[in-house]
């Protein structure tokens, strides 16, 4: 198989930055966008030898709508802009973005030295959409005190679950993603038992409640599917961010096709046939929301 880019397979480290960027439509943009991207593997490769941080790894993916113009070439089939989903007060927007790198390491400020690395390189070629610095909370919860990603790819699980297996993308991945704000004073009038009930799992020890306990409303509940009697499978690279005055999750789903978050996401947010939705959206609302492709660095080198 090609070689996937660093950031899709490595396990999560303690922080995590993310940059959702637009492309300038002047005609030497695409060109330098095709260098950065080129060059990205090597470069993330020379700051980590020279921070002495051997965790730093990173990716570039392409939207739907720039795929053309930088590759010259048909897109990814999976590769589509992400569509809407709204039902009633819940709504999973999209949002605009051309291109999505993601950063983590163990150290934030190796982090920031790529990015600033990474937007030098690129000078006015982009606009930055949305810029997001995360952080692991608590040895990996949530901020709503939940463990996060209980049911994450591990080890050589995280290739099957993440890369195209065959055929011209194969190395790539298909990544969608969605800042989430939380309503954690709301959130931490529940009672603790309420809270599982919403998650569906204990909230001190990240044990699964009982079928006949759990809520057909719990998280775990609407986002764990089995198709053709298998498991659908995502890994996610989401972590907490945010400030005092605005917090939450962002979320980031890796795939070897688009089509496991997008159904985890329509069970989430639309009503089944009893009525029922995720309940974490009565605390947490998503504000963003795009799909790119992240291919594998053989294709990222060929743009140079």
């Amino acid at each position: 198989m090609p070689q996937p880019q660093s950031a899709i397979c490595a396990e999560g480290e303690a922080f995590g930055l993310f940059l959702t960027l637009m492309l300038s439509k002047d005609a030497a943009s695409a060109g330098a966008v095709r260098h950065l991207a080129a060059a990205l593997p090597a470069l993330t490769s020379e700051l980590a030898a020279q921070l002495g941080e051997p965790t730093l790894v990173s990716a570039i993916g392409f939207g739907a709508g720039v795929w053309p113009r930088l590759f010259g070439s048909a897109a990814p089939a999976g590769l589509v802009s992400f569509e809407r989903l709204a039902d009633g007060p819940r709504e999973a927007p999209a949002t605009p973005a051309d291109l999505f790198i993601h950063i983590h390491s163990a150290r934030h400020d190796a982090n920031f030295a790529l990015a600033r690395a990474v937007m030098t390189r690129l000078g006015g070629a982009v606009t930055v959409a949305e810029e997001i610095h995360g952080f692991k909370n608590q040895g990996g919860r949530d901020l709503t005190g939940f463990v996060d990603g209980t049911e994450n790819p591990k080890g050589e699980d995280r290739p099957d679950a993440a890369l195209v297996a065959e055929g011209d993308f194969a190395g790539g991945s298909y990544v969608s993603i969605q800042r989430y704000v939380h309503a954690l004073d709301r959130w931490s009038h529940l009672a603790v038992s309420e809270q599982e009930g919403v998650i569906g799992r204990t909230k001190a020890d990240d044990l699964e409640l009982a079928d006949d306990v759990k809520p057909a409303s719990a998280h775990i509940a609407r986002v764990v599917i089995e198709e053709d009697g298998e498991e659908l499978q995502i890994l996610r690279h989401s972590l907490p961010y945010g400030t005092t005055a605005e917090h939450g999750l962002y979320f980031v789903a890796y795939g070897a096709s688009p089509h496991p978050f997008r159904r985890m996401l329509e069970r989430m947010v639309l009503r089944d046939a009893d009525g029922v939705y995720d309940r974490m959206l009565d605390f947490s609302r998503p504000v963003t929301g795009a799909a790119f492709f992240v291919p594998a660095v053989e294709m990222l080198r060929a743009l140079a």
